[in-house]
């Protein structure tokens, strides 16, 4: 019998299978998912040598000015909270391993000495828990769905820190834009300020259009000091996401936007007229069966409803017999050796599994409803961001197409009125004061614009669909 103890622990080590935890086994496919929806590179910082090839390639996207695109990858590749959130992939996969392996064996040993003395009786067991061979596979099944979970949100928040990251670089370009915008407003009014104190002194204006000129410079000076502290925040806001500091903190910022087309790439956004304003119908339908499509949110929660059913699965055959333990006893008697099995089993008399299967389809119905109520919120979502796209391309087309062009050709002829003696110098500042504020509020719409749309990767859906998870974008307080 003793020879056959190692050929039964060989047989359990063989049962045991894999047993390596790779806590990157599943960063393969995360990868995977970033590049096809946001054409971005993700790299999970564990001391290789890859780290260094990411850190010289934040360093390389830093050594011009900022724009949108440079501030998501140096953010993917540079966060360390995004970092901390990988490491959710390798309690994920070692919890995989773990569900492949068996129970440990149980060795024992006794011995029994003979009151009047003699020479002891021992005995030797090993036992094992034999229903764990079959609830193994049972087990796996529960750690893949729960992993596949873990995946799928490790990819949304990938995907997320990468819109939140597209806003705050839009909104720290748009303030810079604003910022350089009200520097030319300031200009303006003090230019009419300096002029009416100069008409004024020479008696040609009453006192009520000297202090009416300088209450709009004063303002505009405390609107400086507003739009520079916007400035300011929202710059610190989209650093903060890059994970910069130091001397990279200081990367100067690009602050210009592309235009909006006057046709939209988007198939599902079709350019149409209404009252006459030139804009964008969507469709609503379209972007929210793509948001439903495209959700990393609901693929998670998928794959907990699979995790919770799974679960219920492996608790049915625990409650049918809870523990089955099958081993061997040898012992010697009177100097002679015995051997034979040894089973264990736990009959169900009290605890027949009644409160664990109720828990298991409790959490079952829990995981139903948290994604049907995930489903009814992203479809709202998409359908919100729909109507914003579509009022903030219409609103931003406008203004390019029609306000701004006006604004300019009313500021030009009054420049000429002036210099034929037509009209006073008032009145070309007016003009320009007009021009720059409208000028101000096309930055307000384009920057609305460009937050609900990434115009350059994946034309097939909004960048709200094919690169972030809906539900987190629309929530965002950055947003």
């Amino acid at each position: 019998m003793t020879g056959r103890l190692p050929l039964l622990a060989l047989v359990l080590v063989g049962l045991s299978g894999c047993t390596a935890v790779r806590p990157q086994a599943a960063f393969g496919d995360v990868q995977a998912t970033v590049a096809e929806r946001a054409d971005l590179r993700a790299v999970w910082v564990t001391g290789t040598a890859e780290d260094a090839a990411a850190r010289a390639a934040v360093d390389s996207l830093l050594t011009d000015s900022l724009t949108a695109d440079v501030a998501v990858q140096v953010a993917i590749l540079n966060n360390r909270g995004l970092q901390a959130t990988y490491e959710d992939l390798g309690v994920a996969q070692a919890m995989l391993v773990q569900a492949g392996l068996l129970s440990n064996p149980v060795f024992g040993a006794r011995g029994l000495w003979p009151a009047e003395g003699g020479a002891p009786d021992l005995g030797l067991s090993v036992a094992f828990d034999f229903l764990d061979v079959f609830a193994r596979p049972l087990r796996q099944r529960v750690a893949r769905s729960e992993y596949a979970a873990a995946q799928a949100r490790v990819a949304g928040a990938v995907l997320d820190l990468a819109a939140q990251t597209r806003t705050a670089a839009i909104r720290a370009q748009a303030d810079a834009a604003r910022l350089a915008m009200q520097v030319r407003v300031v200009a303006n009014a003090e230019a009419g300020y300096t002029a009416a104190r100069l008409l004024r002194e020479a008696g040609n204006v009453p006192a009520v259009d000297l202090l009416a000129e300088q209450a709009l410079y004063e303002q505009a000076r405390l609107d400086l000091l507003v739009a520079e502290g916007a400035a300011a925040e929202s710059r610190e806001a989209l650093i903060r996401r890059m994970g910069l500091s130091g001397s990279q903190a200081a990367i100067p910022l690009r602050a210009t936007l592309p235009a909006v087309p006057a046709e939209s790439p988007l198939p599902f956004v079709r350019t149409s007229t209404e009252a006459g304003v030139p804009g964008a119908a969507v469709d609503a339908e379209a972007i929210e069966r793509a948001a439903v499509a495209a959700s990393l949110d609901l693929a998670a929660r998928r794959a907990d409803i699979e995790a919770a059913a799974r679960r219920l699965g492996l608790t049915d055959v625990e409650a049918l017999v809870p523990t089955l333990h099958a081993g061997a006893e040898l012992e010697r008697t009177d100097g002679e050796w015995e051997a034979g099995p040894d089973v264990e089993v736990a009959l169900p008399l009290f605890d027949q599994g009644q409160a664990r299967r109720a828990a298991g389809y409790a959490e079952l119905r829990r995981a139903q409803a948290l994604y049907e109520a995930d489903a009814v919120d992203l479809r709202s979502t998409a359908r919100t961001l729909a109507t914003r796209l579509a009022t903030a391309r219409r609103a931003a087309l406008h203004y390019q197409t029609t306000v701004l062009p006006l604004r300019a050709e009313v500021a030009a002829q009054t420049l000429r009125q002036y210099n034929a003696m037509q009209t006073g110098v008032f009145g070309v500042l007016q003009a320009q004061q007009a021009e720059a504020e409208a000028a101000r509020r096309y930055f307000d719409a384009l920057a609305a614009y460009r937050r609900e749309f990434k115009p350059s990767d994946h034309l097939d859906a909004p960048y709200a669909m094919v690169g972030v998870n809906v539900v987190a974008a629309d929530t965002d307080d950055d947003a």
